[in-house]
């Protein structure tokens, strides 16, 4: 009982919080850096709500070019956004360097409890929060129905029966194949490393980076993906390339592993394949389990150097966690919300799909949302590690060699950068 009210104080205060706008006082204009079209909307929502707090939109670039942008104003001491939006991969970086503000410290506390655990732990370092998390990538397993249905098989609940419709799929059309391996998709790896809690990489104390890629779970992925891969039972294709959304439209590739968001991709790109694709929840090592990864997802962070954090983390908030926030991003933004109450809500996650012959997709994304896996951490330098992917366990992909031996390699390179960049390392 007593966790119950807890929690209903936490609510009632959010949804104060959120009214009111009980933080910032005097106004105040704040500069959001954003790569979001048509963010706009949201911004004008918000102003109406909160007449107090004017927001500036500025788009210095997409990903990386913003990054190496918040970096030199870091560098210069003043120069950057307010708030800015970054994706959960990059966030270690700046936060480890002092560079973001802990929310928690300048209003925003309620983070803690809007917020799905699986998503909130990747802004969460050292015991900080440094950032509101704003979408993400639940894992799940588009699949073409069609393709199933003509090879007799069955909707493969673990890793195993996918490699045995792998078999059938192939045995009943030589030009169609389960997936495809992309061997710059470093994606793909940190979705199979996550999903297995493999823990690939730690970080302690901000300097003492520990390397884990030749673990008994990493080998467990890596050894399966080679089995596949040399028997013939993949493509190789780039995802998001123009021949790979052919050959998704074709049916040559008849699943595609990722985020929840992939039906965005799907029904903007295939709209002739509407009624041939369904989802699955992402499959499992073995019976019994359900444990998903992610894939893909950013936050909204403010930076230390923010005159204005009060404001700014109200901001944030309220984009990220409101109830009308929410409802713009998903609405005017195509974005998966990443609160407890946008997947508590029966009217969100029971909507029949069309694209997907009428299927409540959302209920699986829900599922999958619930059952990520915690503690899936970034190195303050994952886009380096990112990098080189494509340089050693791709050259093992392309090859058809073995993904493991791949592995050592990208461990090495990632022990030599990040040694050279003063970090303490240890490998196992």
């Amino acid at each position: 009982m007593t966790r119950i009210l807890k929690g209903l104080a936490a609510s009632v205060a959010a949804a104060a919080f959120f009214v009111t706008g009980a933080i910032a006082q005097e106004p105040v204009e704040i500069t959001f850096w954003t790569w979001l079209p048509n963010i706009q909307t949201s911004i004008d929502k918000f102003e109406a709500s909160h007449p107090g707090i004017k927001v500036k939109v500025e788009n210095v670039g997409v990903g990386t070019d913003q990054y190496t942008k918040i970096q030199n104003a870091v560098d210069a001491g003043s120069g950057g956004p307010d708030v800015a939006h970054m994706t959960y991969d990059a966030i270690p970086n700046f936060a480890l360097t002092g560079a973001l503000a802990d929310v928690t410290q300048f209003g925003g506390a309620a983070v803690k409890d809007l917020f799905l655990p699986g998503v909130l732990g990747l802004v969460e370092i050292n015991g900080g929060v440094y950032g509101v998390p704003q979408d993400f990538g639940p894992g799940v397993m588009y699949y073409r129905k069609d393709v199933f249905d003509a090879a007799g098989v069955e909707v493969p609940r673990t890793w195993a029966e996918y490699a045995a419709a792998a078999e059938a799929i192939k045995a009943k059309n030589p030009d169609h194949y389960i997936t495809y391996l992309d061997p710059s998709l470093v994606d793909a790896a940190y979705m199979g490393l996550w999903q297995l809690a493999a823990g690939p990489w730690s970080i302690a104390d901000g300097t003492n980076v520990t390397l884990d890629l030749q673990s008994e779970k990493a080998r467990q992925w890596a050894d399966y993906w080679t089995d596949l891969n040399a028997k013939g039972l993949t493509i190789e294709s780039v995802q998001g390339s123009d021949e790979w959304f052919k050959q998704l439209g074709a049916g040559q590739i008849a699943t595609w592993v990722v985020g929840a968001w992939g039906l965005q991709a799907l029904t903007g790109v295939l709209p002739d394949n509407k009624d041939l694709w369904r989802v699955a929840p992402q499959p499992v090592w073995n019976e019994g389990d359900v444990g998903t990864s992610q894939f893909g997802g950013s936050g909204t962070v403010v930076l230390a150097q923010s005159q204005k954090k009060e404001a700014a983390v109200e901001f944030a908030l309220w984009l990220n966690g409101s109830p009308e926030g929410v409802a713009t991003l998903k609405d005017d933004q195509g974005l998966l919300p990443t609160t407890n109450a946008a997947w508590e809500d029966p009217g969100f996650i029971d909507e029949e799909i069309e694209y997907l012959g009428g299927q409540k997709a959302r209920q699986i994304f829900a599922e999958s949302a619930r059952n990520s896996v915690v503690g899936w951490t970034w190195l303050p330098f994952q886009p380096y590690v990112s990098s080189v992917y494509r340089d050693t366990v791709g050259q093992a992909i392309s090859g058809k060699t073995s993904v493991f031996d791949g592995f050592k390699a990208w461990q090495d390179r990632i022990a030599q950068y990040a040694g050279e960049q003063g970090f303490t390392v240890t490998t196992k």
